[in-house]
């Protein structure tokens, strides 16, 4: 058996069964030996889309997303969406390839080098032999470390006898952080204990550590108020002191909220810039800060009582704790005043609608859309001026539903996240939120979605400019027009690709996604028109 025959069963037996990838000379034996043996090729437009979609199916599968590139300009096509993964310790594996062994090649590259540099893990194939040893050395590193990991087949080895390999191993995810003991929580406690107003905190890590259920009955003991990051969202929806996204996000009941509290008890989060605006949401408080990298602490918010532990161990210890001291209802007056700002509080209240004659407001479009849609659903975002319109008002069942491709601050890595997202196949439709620059940079790759038939909602947030630009323009007194693209007909666009596709000026034209979702067959594409002077974000 040859190397390429090899490297195909070796990937099945790892249990994938995707591989997003562009061909070439690296990679153009295996990708046709591991779709011939059932598993699934889905062929890109450009390399970088290949990464984010093995980043976005890995985001919402769980499992360990796979990319694939040949050697040269296309390892480097591949480095912003490579660092978008890092930065969201995200799980994939990039398989590319030194070129021929020829000192003059004009593909020689030092994938090594540049690997590091990104913050992604590195390995390679040292010999035919090795080939199975040193794939599941990089699976292993990708599951341990939760970063991609590159992993180098040199061109030169394809077509090799692979000889005896050694057998699959399946990679052993590491065990969480045994839970803190009484005298590590000793400073928590006394902080928890004393406060009046306390708020407890969730993030992304939270939520996907399980821990919602111990974290409310901490909020229940305590009569804190609940609230979690972006990438937290609607963990505690439903509960009536939940006050949603805690920063520079929240509605206007919460932030009256988040100014009142004393305490803020944060778990799985990282209490970054935008969560504690700067620091400004912070001042005057006391912070219990668990997390299970101690290297957090500190990096963006001051602690003053810092826990290594993961977010659903450390708060069933701490209901524990607080249940022997006898702690099962404190603070029922802050308790009910929090739920009494929140029980008549809808998300309209915060909108002043700013639509006009041929534009809507985001914020309407998105309650709008948020009521059309089924409840289950999954949302990709991509990043730019329109998040501050989508995150707080479209919803999901489950936090775990939602991602953000923005983790390295690039526009453009939504659409394919969302369409990794949709090749995941987890039987909820996929929302992709989008600006219309993000749209633009890497339209070729929604052919991917046309040609792999995926029911895919790309929602196109379009003000006809690179929205941040034009506000600043026009804040340090230039002429914002230098910000604005006369786009070509993005219905038009998608149309021509082989889509389904709507143009919406009005908020009620929003209702046809609903009408046409049961029966896609393909991607809808919707561009929902915005006026680029109308600025909901605080630079």
């Amino acid at each position: 058996m040859k190397v390429f025959h090899a490297l195909a069963d070796a990937l099945a037996e790892h249990g994938v069964d995707t591989v997003f990838g562009l061909m070439g000379n690296a990679n153009l034996l295996y990708l046709p030996a591991f779709a011939d043996a059932g598993g699934r090729f889905v062929p890109v437009a450009h390399e970088a889309g290949a990464v984010a979609m093995a980043d976005g199916y890995a985001r919402m599968s769980g499992g360990v997303g796979v990319a694939s590139v040949t050697h040269g300009p296309a390892f480097t096509n591949t480095l912003t969406a490579l660092v978008e993964g890092v930065r969201s310790r995200s799980r994939v594996l990039l398989i590319t390839g030194d070129p021929p062994p020829v000192p003059t090649h004009f593909h020689q590259f030092d994938i090594a080098a540049v690997t590091t540099a990104a913050g992604a893990g590195y390995e390679r194939v040292h010999g035919a032999a090795s080939l199975v040893a040193d794939l599941n050395r990089a699976v292993q590193r990708i599951v341990a470390e939760q970063r991609p990991v590159v992993l180098n087949i040199p061109i030169a080895l394809m077509q090799a006898e692979a000889g005896e390999q050694a057998p699959v191993a399946l990679p052993v995810a590491p065990g969480s952080l045994a839970a803190p003991g009484a005298e590590a929580l000793d400073g928590a406690l006394g902080l928890i204990g004393s406060a009046k107003r306390p708020l407890v905190l969730a993030g992304y890590g939270a939520a996907a550590g399980g821990a919602r259920d111990a974290l409310v009955e901490l909020a229940d003991r305590t009569g804190a108020a609940l609230a979690t990051t972006v990438l937290g969202k609607e963990l505690f929806a439903g509960h009536p002191r939940d006050i949603g996204i805690f920063g520079s996000l929240a509605h206007s009941a919460a932030g009256a909220v988040i100014a009142e509290a004393d305490l803020v008890v944060a778990f799985g989060a990282s209490l970054n810039m935008w969560t504690a605006l700067n620091g400004d949401l912070f001042r005057g408080k006391k912070v219990v800060h668990v997390d299970t990298d101690p290297a957090r602490f500190g990096s963006y918010t001051p602690a003053d009582a810092p826990v290594a532990g993961d977010a659903r161990r450390t708060a069933e210890v701490m209901n524990t704790l607080l249940e022997q001291a006898g702690v099962t209802a404190a603070n029922s007056a802050w308790a009910q005043r929090v739920a009494g700002k929140l029980a008549g509080y809808a998300p309209e209240d915060d909108v002043d609608d700013r639509g006009g004659p041929d534009t809507v407001d985001i914020r309407t479009a998105m309650i709008r859309l948020d009521r059309v849609l089924p409840a289950e659903r999954t949302v990709v975002s991509d990043i730019g001026r329109f998040d501050v319109g989508v995150w707080p008002y479209l919803r999901v069942a489950d936090p775990l539903h939602f991602t953000v491709m923005g983790g390295f601050g690039s526009i453009g890595l939504g659409l394919a996240g969302a369409i990794g997202a949709a090749a995941a196949g987890a039987g909820r439709p996929v929302i992709a939120a989008v600006g219309d620059g993000g749209f633009m940079m890497h339209l070729s790759e929604f052919t991917t979605a046309v040609r792999q038939r995926l029911p895919l909602v790309v929602v196109v947030l379009n003000d006809g400019a690179y929205g941040a630009e034009h506000y600043k323009l026009d804040h340090h007194g230039y002429d914002p027009a230098y910000s604005a693209f006369d786009w070509p007909d993005l219905a038009g666009l998608a149309t021509a690709m082989g889509a389904r596709a709507l143009t919406v000026r009005k908020a009620e034209e929003l209702d046809a996604v609903g009408e046409l979702l049961p029966a896609l067959d393909g991607p809808l594409l919707v561009d929902v028109r915005l006026d680029p002077d109308v600025n909901l974000v605080r630079y």
